[in-house]
């Protein structure tokens, strides 16, 4: 069942990425004017380093992909900890009440340098959405570097439209397989559900995304079939090949 959002999409950005000395971005119309929540959230980024940011917009989502600079003073506590206070700061770019709810730790890397890289997946209503995750990067004396990632808003706001799977795990595995006319798969399909905002951003499907491994196409399929209405939304070819050397 899809279902139209209320997400703010379209920020028209002449410029892929913009130094920003005032909150409202370079080449946004007046039609793209950021909330005073949005204004003040980015004006508290742009004094923390000094006047300016570098940052990058997801021109379908209305959320940010990439931004850059001294965007925090010192966050005590974990990564983790730090990674959600300083998301807490920027919650209204994001379109999200509690950061907590909508953002699911996956794991923490540390790199040579001492960096800490908290990644997030998307989450609502505890179901992850495809495609959707943040990372921030976490300097070693605890000052936010950088965030970047892809993630849906308002998807929390709808989710009460779309309802219930009606599917079972094992219908949708079965309508998968039907789909691609496949018998027996090399292994055990699973399925997994997901929020899917597919085709564009504003059209929001409950799935289960079905893994089918099928080595004599060769294929590992990814099935996205609505749980609730039973159709096949979306499907691709997740085959990885290794180069030869």
């Amino acid at each position: 069942m899809n279902v139209l959002s209320t997400t703010r999409i379209g920020l028209s950005l002449a410029l892929a990425c913009t130094l920003l000395t005032a909150p409202l971005p370079a080449g946004a119309t007046a039609n793209d004017e950021l909330s005073p929540s949005e204004h003040r959230e980015l004006r508290q980024l742009t004094d923390a380093n000094g006047g300016t940011i570098q940052i990058r917009w997801d021109e379908e989502r209305g959320t940010p992909r990439f931004i850059s600079g001294k965007l925090s003073k010192p966050l005590k506590g974990k990564p983790v900890e730090q990674a959600l206070a300083f998301l807490g700061t920027v919650k209204h770019l994001y379109h999200v009440d509690k950061p907590k709810h909508s953002f699911k730790l996956l794991r923490v890397d540390r790199d040579e340098h001492g960096m800490q890289h908290v990644r997030f997946t998307h989450i609502a209503n505890n179901i992850p959405v495809w495609g959707d995750e943040v990372i921030v990067h976490i300097d070693k004396g605890g000052v936010v570097r950088s965030v970047n990632g892809q993630f849906t808003p308002k998807i929390e706001l709808n989710s009460e439209k779309i309802g219930q799977p009606k599917l079972s795990a094992e219908q949708a595995i079965q309508a998968a397989l039907n789909d691609l006319k496949v018998a027996k798969p090399d292994r055990a399909p699973t399925a997994t559900l997901h929020y899917f905002a597919y085709p564009t951003p504003d059209m929001i499907t409950l799935v289960y995304v079905v893994n089918v491994l099928n080595q004599q196409e060769p294929a590992d399929w990814k099935v996205f079939v609505d749980a609730v209405g039973g159709d096949v939304v979306h499907k691709y070819n997740d085959l990885k090949f290794k180069k030869q050397q």
